[in-house]
This record gives structure tokens, C-alpha cells and sequence, in this order.
């Protein structure tokens, strides 16, 4: 499948502006001789419609209710393999519907014993606006094999873009090298979080990405709105989206684009806190009864 649609990004620019972040911490609290972890964490200010690290449209998150679920100082945001979220900001240009065509890509890096079958629901979640708007059912479908990218086609397959057959006035910010680099952990990605063994493909000599894709059968994906995926990626995947209107397209750029660095969740924080509660109340519980006895 080729597209070549002459349309211009309105925003893919890679520049930081502030934004909150939510810091969390584990603390050991010993009860009673049991070994009890409570979740505590500090608050900023959370993102929420009105700051964005980075003004491009489009940004991937951990999933709804997640901290990261509208924005967060990623550079690219970490996500999981199970749950992810493709959020519209209201900040920038264009703020039009998107969504004829829309895909949802996803990349796998190629190495040695890699896992390439990536899996996407074949539903999501659209919230609209996110949070506390309606929800509506959204098809995902038409998963398509677009071109793998390696260091030997950088020059003509530029981005992820490209690769899946669009043909976009991008800045490329999607590339391979890029993608290489922070799923190996070099100093070269921008998340300094990822460097070193913190990486998720550390030590792994990867030698390509393989590019999977699908269909996301809205036109009606506006400003404010948040679309929550389920699937099963591999460790190293990136997640990214594009969606065009008439002759304007939004596209993810790498800077906000999500990484799977873990198979499981990030529970948000009210989640944390109701869980550190119930972990002092049990423990203090069962002091009681010791002493009574």
C-alpha cells in the first residue's frame, strides 16, 4: 500500500517547554515482621490540556488513567506491552478532526531471537474529551506489514512514515538511528533515563525495525480526545500515530512517541495512595491482634 498525499505537518517541533511530572518512590515499612512496600509519591503539577513538553498534536502515553497518560517528560515516553494511548493535544496548530486515513504503527526492533508479532485489540476505547467525557467503541483493523527500516535504506525510508508507505513533509525525527539509540541505551537519546543497562535492548545488536500497522476507523478524533489501546508489543517496540485531515496531516514525532520498556502497568497515582493506605491499615490490623492474643 503506497500513499502519496502533498501535505505539510503543522506541528512536529521538537523543542521542551515545562510540564509536570510525577515522581514516585517506594518506601519499606517493616510490620510485625512483614516485609510491606507502600507506594508514596510527590506531586507536581500533572499535565492537563493546557502545558505539553512538546507542541506537536499527537503524543503516546502509558494508557488512560496513567500519569503520563496526556504528557510527560519522556523523550520518548516509556510505555508497557499490554496498554497505551494515543492522546490529541489542544495546544498547537490545526486543531481539526483527524482521522481519514488514521493509522496506529507500531516498530519492532530486528535481532538476534527477537519477537515481531506485535498484537493490537481490535476495539479501542475513544474518550471524548479525556478526562470524564463520553466513551465510544472504536474498530481497529486492516493490520498491514509496511517496510522494514535498517541502516542501509536510512536515506529513502527517513522515518516510520515513510516505512508504512506515507509520504509526508516530516522532519524525520523518526528515524533509525534515533530509535536505535535509546532502545540500546547511547548517549544519544534524549531520555537520559534509558542510558546504559536501563535501556530496554541493552546489548542487543539491533539490525533493523519491522513495521506493523493499522487502521483506526474514526474520522471524528478531535482536540482534547484520548484513545486507549490494548495489545501485547514486544520489549523495544515503538508506538506511534498519524492522521490526516483534507491536506493536513499530525504525526507523532519521536519525542513523544512510547517505548515499551516493561510488561506491566503504572497504576495512576490516587491508585497508589488508596493502595499505601490499605497496606498501613493492614499491617497496624494485624498488630492488634497480636497483641491481643
Amino acid at each position: 500500500m503506497s500513499f502519496g498525499i502533498p501535505i505539510a505537518l503543522p506541528y512536529v517541533d521538537l523543542s521542551m517547554s515545562a510540564d509536570g511530572e510525577w515522581n514516585l518512590k517506594k518506601v519499606l515499612l517493616p510490620a510485625l515482621g512483614l516485609a510491606v512496600f507502600a507506594l508514596v509519591f510527590s506531586a507536581a503539577a500533572r499535565a492537563d490540556g493546557t502545558t505539553y513538553l512538546d507542541p506537536a498534536n499527537l503524543h503516546v502515553g502509558g494508557g488512560a488513567g496513567t500519569a503520563c497518560a496526556t504528557g510527560c517528560a519522556g523523550d520518548p515516553n516509556t510505555i508497557t506491552a499490554t496498554a497505551f494511548d494515543v492522546y490529541y493535544n489542544t495546544q498547537g496548530n490545526g486543531n481539526l478532526a483527524i482521522g481519514d486515513p488514521f493509522y496506529l504503527i507500531v516498530a519492532t526492533a530486528v535481532y538476534a531471537g527477537s519477537n515481531n508479532a506485535p498484537t493490537v485489540g481490535g476495539t479501542a476505547t475513544m474518550y471524548s474529551p479525556y478526562p470524564g467525557g463520553t466513551t465510544t467503541s472504536v474498530t481497529v483493523d486492516n493490520q498491514t506489514n509496511g517496510t522494514e527500516m535498517t541502516s542501509s535504506n536510512s536515506g529513502t525510508v527517513k522515518s516510520v512514515y515513510d516505512a508504512a508507505g506515507i509520504s509526508l513533509n516530516t522532519n524525520n525525527s523518526f528515524s533509525f538511528v534515533n530509535m536505535v539509540a535509546c532502545d540500546n541505551g547511547t548517549s544519544g537519546c534524549p531520555n537520559s533515563s534509558l542510558h546504559g543497562g536501563a535501556a530496554p535492548l541493552a546489548g542487543d545488536a539491533i539490525t533493523g525495525f519491522d513495521i506493523t500497522y493499522w487502521t483506526i476507523e474514526t474520522t471524528n478524533f478531535n482536540p482534547g480526545d484520548l484513545l486507549d489501546f490494548t495489545g501485547s508489543l514486544p520489549v523495544g517496540s515503538y508506538v506511534s500515530a498519524v492522521g490526516v485531515n483534507g491536506t493536513e496531516a499530525w504525526a507523532v514525532p519521536f519525542t513523544e512517541s512510547g517505548l515499551v520498556t516493561n510488561t506491566t502497568n503504572v497504576p495512576e497515582p490516587g491508585s497508589l495512595t488508596m493502595l499505601s493506605v490499605g497496606l498501613i491499615a493492614i499491617a497496624g490490623l494485624a498488630g492488634r491482634r497480636l497483641l491481643a492474643a
